[in-house]
């Protein structure tokens, strides 16, 4: 590797972008040569990204973010470009470290038996497209590495395919998470019709651009489809329900994707729209109010959870909801009021997070369950967890001299800032609303401490011997820990590489933070002492408040957002069903034959209309013998395959017409075109006769000859039809005709670069249809696919 003065900075991030899908693609090949140790392979290529991001950490130290793009859609105004700001630089440190640790820990975390390659494949594959977002420098970039960490965490949730569970919990969030997508897609689609680009560096630096944009009538509709989509990615709002269900992947796959990686990516989306949306009343009403809420809610909801790992789901909702709502925080004044606060959690949140999913993980692994009732009193025989898991809670729940406490003092002094600006009630009730959602995450903080290592040990539920993890998944979570103890006492090194470089990248501005555990008895010190003491008071209540809780959902189940969502999508089926049944109640041929009766109606009157004669006189009846031939072996083949009574003989007339139509295209000197349908007929003939060997070879179905009268009937009007339409077409019909094919001529190689007229056509000129028909096609083939692999071995 060359050292950092020879590398270049876009190359380094391209490298570090897509090194990790091209080695996903040799997983399966390499595991059979190093089999289970395939686990340090995959962390050797994390490793390798963060290095390749660290190439360029001290140009964007010195504050000079690297924009640089090739040429991708012209056409469309659209580049492959590498934006790299401190805001992508922490996110990609983060994907790629946090990447390098689960992966280490997984070596000694899955099983074996379990298929390793499939696992690390996806691990890989989540992690480069979560680097190709956070340094995508357009919108139609970000959109599609973006929907690909919602395909990936969809392949990694439902690792386990014979869980119900694991399936339910895979196809919630790719439904959730993808259908945020596309309402994010439409607003970008939107920005781009107010701004003229999709470049995002463009849009952020041009002063006039973002002015222009707040007064337009689309602005907030353009906010509002950002966010949706935003929310959906970060489980913000009622679209929190997909996160906790999630929790059915494995452990290091939680850690990674659902607390330090994917879910930040809908609030990486928030930082990056900060400076083009912010300092409005809709942006602190959309992102500060669904914030405040989620913050409140899923606090609250916390309590219930029995789940150790659906505590730390809900835990990273509310703590993700902290994010959105100091990013929401903002005036016309004072836009970033929360910018510097919120991106400092943002990294605390991954490291101390990622630690206590890890020591979820650890506790699971060597007791077997994750039913925090059944658990307790494991301090003596797993002290080093104990103290990792202890650093870690403490950490999530503000408490000195951790990491979580500065960037907890930090949202308590944005709240208090926030509150004096709206004045009035407001100044007293936002600082309550944030000491409120502290004490929610104090409660149950301390719940994970004491519910899994103080207490009474659970013999009659835990195993006789429990003993502490190997070190490969000790270690990973000890080092977490470790980063929670040094920023918390040192914070300098993280703000000055990592936070002040990204709040600097959000704001677009050189900015100055001091943060430090002291600075005297300051009123964001007194609710932070308010929130102990009140969370101490809850936390003697934390049962009491669960079994309410329960008991209130078993009294009114409706009210709840996962009913909501089951009702939606277990009753698509029988809905789907219904429609079906309202609005198509015949058989195919009969919707078959109305298409085509409207079909000869349609091509019939403007024939008549318009043309002077339905058979024109001019005629050219001077026809060469071979196309003579030819033509009458199609007319013959054609009649033998609709009277020939076995389906053998019948498959095969078929294919001669097929073949015979090629012949057709070889004297006209359309050699591709010739190929092509040789391909295709031999492909449908060998498929043909596949299924037909399965079924009986005689056509055993009697047709009555009103039946066959009536078919008869409709097959000439349709074949009269298109005969008027050719012979008029070719004689214009509509005059004076011009031919598409001299544009095509003319305008093939200008504007699409080849000389292959009909390829061209089909991959360029009309290239969006061809891209629809191979996407129907491979829909088609996944749901055959699926059909066939749901019945089982013996079947």
């Amino acid at each position: 590797m060359q050292s950092r003065k020879d590398m270049d900075p876009f190359n380094a991030i391209i490298l570090a972008i897509f090194f990790p899908f091209v080695a996903a693609l040799f997983v399966p090949f390499i595991e059979k040569g190093i089999k289970h140790r395939i686990g340090w392979f995959s962390a050797a290529i994390a490793l390798i990204s963060f290095i390749l991001i660290g190439q360029v950490t001290h140009t964007v130290a010195e504050g000079h973010a690297i924009k640089q793009s090739i040429t991708w859609l012209p056409s469309a105004g659209i580049e492959f470009g590498i934006y790299a700001d401190g805001l992508s630089m922490m996110i990609g440190f983060i994907a790629s470290g946090i990447g390098f640790i689960i992966m280490g820990y997984s070596n000694s975390y899955m099983s074996h038996k379990e298929d390793l390659p499939r696992y690390y494949k996806y691990l890989l594959l989540f992690m480069g497209s979560m680097i190709g977002m956070v340094f995508s420098s357009n919108l139609i970039q970000l959109f599609i590495f973006w929907e690909l960490t919602s395909i990936t965490s969809f392949m990694l949730i439902g690792y386990w395919r014979n869980k119900p569970a694991s399936i339910y919990g895979a196809t919630k969030s790719l439904l959730i998470t993808v259908g945020g997508g596309l309402f994010m897609l439409a607003g970008f689609i939107l920005l781009h019709s107010i701004t003229g680009t999709f470049d995002i560096p463009t849009i952020l630096q041009n002063p006039e651009i973002v002015q222009n944009l707040k007064v337009h009538p689309l602005f907030l509709i353009t906010l509002i489809l950002i966010v949706i989509g935003a929310s959906a990615k970060s489980a913000q709002g009622p679209f929190y329900i997909w996160l906790p269900n999630a929790m059915e992947a494995p452990t290091p796959v939680s850690a990674f994707l659902h607390s330090a990686t994917m879910v930040k990516a809908g609030i990486y989306l928030i930082a990056r729209m900060h400076p083009i949306f912010s300092g409005t009343d809709a942006w602190f009403i959309l992102v500060g109010g669904i914030g405040i809420f989620t913050m409140l809610l899923a606090g609250f909801l916390a309590f219930r959870q029995t789940d150790i790992k659906a505590i730390l789901a809900y835990s990273t909702i509310s703590q993700l909801a902290y994010m959105m709502t100091m990013y929401g925080y903002t005036s016309y004044h004072e836009p970033g009021i929360g910018v510097a606060a919120a991106t400092f959690h943002l990294l605390n949140h991954a490291i101390f997070k990622a630690c206590l999913f890890l020591v979820a993980g650890i506790v699971a692994h060597e007791t077997a369950t994750r039913d925090i009732r059944k658990l307790g009193g494991l301090r003596k025989e797993m002290p080093i967890t104990f103290i990792i898991a202890s650093i870690a809670a403490l950490a999530m729940a503000g408490v000195p001299p951790l990491n979580g406490f500065l960037s907890k003092e930090m949202f308590y002094e944005t709240s208090l800032e926030m509150g004096h600006i709206l004045g009035g009630p407001f100044e007293v009730l936002i600082p309550a609303i944030a000491v409120m959602g502290g004490v929610f995450t104090f409660a149950y903080s301390i719940k994970l401490i004491d519910g899994i290592f103080l207490g009474k040990r659970q013999d009659h539920h835990l195993p006789q011997h429990v003993h502490e993890a190997p070190l490969t998944m000790l270690i990973p979570a000890a080092f977490l820990a470790v980063l929670v103890i040094f920023i918390g006492i040192s914070p300098s090194t993280a703000v000055y590489y990592i936070i002040k470089p990204a709040t600097a990248g959000i704001l677009l501005e050189e900015v100055h933070l001091h943060v430090a555990l002291w600075h005297g008895f300051t009123t964001s010190l007194m609710m932070t002492i308010a929130t102990f003491l009140i969370g101490i008071a809850v936390y003697t209540k934390y049962d009491n408040i669960a079994a309410w809780q329960n008991r209130t959902n078993e009294r009114i189940p409706w009210f709840s957002m996962n009913y909501v969502y089951d009702k939606i999508v277990d009753g698509a089926k029988s809905r789907a069903g219904d429609f079906a049944g309202c609005f198509q109640p015949g058989t195919i041929k009969t919707y078959i034959n109305a298409m085509l009766l409207l079909f000869v109606i349609l091509g019939t009157i403007p024939a008549l209309m318009v043309a002077a004669t339905l058979i024109p006189d001019n005629l050219n009846f001077n026809v060469p013998a071979y196309e003579v031939l030819i033509l009458g072996l199609m007319i013959i083949a054609a009649i033998a395959s609709a009277v020939l009574k076995k389906y053998l003989h019948a498959i095969i007339a078929l294919s001669a017409v097929g073949y015979l139509v090629s012949l057709v295209f070889i004297y006209l000197k359309a050699p591709d075109l010739a190929m092509t349908q040789i391909l295709v007929e031999t492909l449908t003939t060998i498929i043909f006769l596949l299924v037909i060997v399965r079924v009986p070879q005689i056509f055993r179905e009697k047709i009555s000859r009103t039946t066959m009268a009536k078919d008869l009937v409709i097959a000439s009007a349709v074949s009269l039809t298109v005969l008027i339409l050719l012979l008029n077409a070719t004689h214009e019909i509509v005059y004076p005709l011009e031919s598409l094919s001299y544009y095509f001529v003319e305008k093939s190689l200008p504007l699409a670069g080849g000389h292959n007229i009909v390829n061209v056509i089909i991959v360029d000129f009309r290239g969006y249809d061809t891209l629809g028909e191979i996407s129907v096609l491979c829909l088609a083939a996944l749901g055959t696919y699926n059909l066939i692999s749901s019945r089982g071995d013996k079947q």
